[in-house]
């Protein structure tokens, strides 16, 4: 059977029609949160499907229907889809109910299901989720539902982050904090230079006996400029937020690199110009 997903919208108002931003943002919300289960699941964010209109419903509420089609390459992406969406529907239910992240919900989907209960706990009055399938899940959310997910969803926000996403490699940036965890555990906060971000590293191997030898490093390591290299953990597709750095390297500070004054040989030329010493080279007088 095809993949499909089925999306009521209903307004405030006797007419129950939305506006058409609210509409619009409403649908990309939860394609957004569907989309973002999808990466978790597969684990990259390689695109295995696609979405095709293939119903839309000129009654009050607005309702759209959707089916999956699979990329090249992909023919099991409708199922991936199917999977996510239930998943999605799952989760939102979860959150509705209790505090804590639902499975493979990472940062990006939180976000998206942030904004999409705020629009039904303000201008919309309800968003139904099901689909043609009737083994599938179906979800309505109503104004009361969303106001309580919205408390959920900060309890999740203020927990513990999770990391779906592992890779041994390195990043580059600068020192701005050193410092001991509640158990002890020594770490520094390195902000990316990449993306500007700061990324709490915990320090093992070499990266801690450089540490325990420096015994004034929450003074002489600000604001360094590190290669930190170890195991990158991201709370989503290409959001680094946390490691285990097992090496430093430091970059020489801007005093100890090359001056211009250490590069120019004034008598590199002999004392002629630039033009007559190289007119000389050609003619193989130098």
């Amino acid at each position: 059977m095809a993949t499909t997903v089925e999306i009521s919208i209903a307004g405030r108002g006797e007419a129950d029609a939305p506006l058409l931003g609210d509409l619009i943002e409403q649908i990309q919300d939860f394609f957004a949160m569907l989309n973002g289960v999808a990466e978790t699941i597969a684990g990259d964010a390689t695109e295995r499907f696609d979405w095709k209109v293939v119903g839309l419903s000129k009654n009050s509420p607005a309702r759209i229907t959707v089916e999956a089609i699979p990329l090249p390459g992909h023919a099991d992406g409708p199922d991936l889809a199917a999977r996510a969406r239930d998943i999605t529907v799952g989760g939102l239910r979860q959150i509705i109910s209790q505090g804590e992240r639902p499975l493979y919900w990472n940062d990006n989907v939180i976000e998206a299901a942030d904004r999409f209960l705020r629009r039904i706990s303000g201008s919309l009055a309800a968003t139904s989720v099901g689909s043609l399938d009737p083994a599938s899940p179906e979800l309505t959310v109503g104004t009361a539902a969303a106001v309580q997910a919205l408390k959920n969803v900060e309890l999740v926000r203020e927990a513990e982050p999770v990391h779906p996403y592992r890779e041994i490699g390195s990043f580059e940036g600068y020192i701005q904090n050193v410092g001991t965890d509640g158990w002890g555990r020594p770490f520094i906060v390195v902000k990316s230079r990449l993306t500007g971000g700061d990324v709490k590293c915990f320090l093992s191997g070499e990266a801690l006996r450089a540490l325990e030898g420096e015994p004034v490093a929450q003074v002489v390591w600000r604001n360094r400029r590190v290669t930190a290299t170890g195991v990158l953990k991201y709370r989503s597709v290409g959001r680094l937020s946390q490691a285990e750095v097992s090496r430093l390297d430091f970059a020489d500070p801007g005093e100890r690199l090359p001056q211009l004054k250490d590069i120019i040989d004034p008598d590199f030329t002999h004392g002629l110009s630039s033009h007559d010493y190289l007119e000389r080279m050609r003619n193989g007088e130098a």
